[in-house]
């Protein structure tokens, strides 16, 4: 996957604007093609994230990840996901020789992992608010 280049973000800023709340394709005979919901919803989040100079990840199915997809989900590598797996933090089953995982189960895992450091950050805040290191 290549960057996303300033001219990119600014295309993708412009894109963005112009779809604007009735998003329509023209094909090459001038028929107007309504976008339906799930794909403008996708599409937006797609320009919003190349507008911030973030990729996006695209999955095409969903409900059964390879490791390597879930490593992209969790911003993790793909041997870290297998240590989870193996580690029975994070469930998978196994097709033929290779892992798959939900996508469910693996936004889970992200979801429970953030609100672990956040509680974690709140009471080091907290702890360093008692010892007056804020002061």
């Amino acid at each position: 996957m290549s960057a996303v280049t300033e001219k990119d973000r600014d295309q993708a800023r412009e894109v963005l604007h112009a779809l604007g709340n009735h998003p329509r394709i023209t094909t090459d005979d001038g028929t107007m093609l309504d976008l339906p919901q799930p794909v403008l919803e996708a599409l937006a989040e797609f320009l919003e994230a190349a507008a911030q100079g973030e990729r996006a990840l695209v999955l095409r199915s969903p409900e059964d990840l390879t490791t390597e997809q879930a490593a992209v989900v969790l911003g993790v590598s793909r041997p870290t996901v297998v240590r989870l797996v193996e580690a029975g933090k994070l469930p998978a089953r196994l097709v033929g020789t290779h892992r798959r995982l939900t996508l469910g189960e693996v936004l889970a895992y992200r979801e429970a992992t953030a609100a672990k450091r956040r509680t974690a950050l709140d009471e080091m805040s907290r702890e360093a608010e008692e010892l007056g290191l804020y002061d």
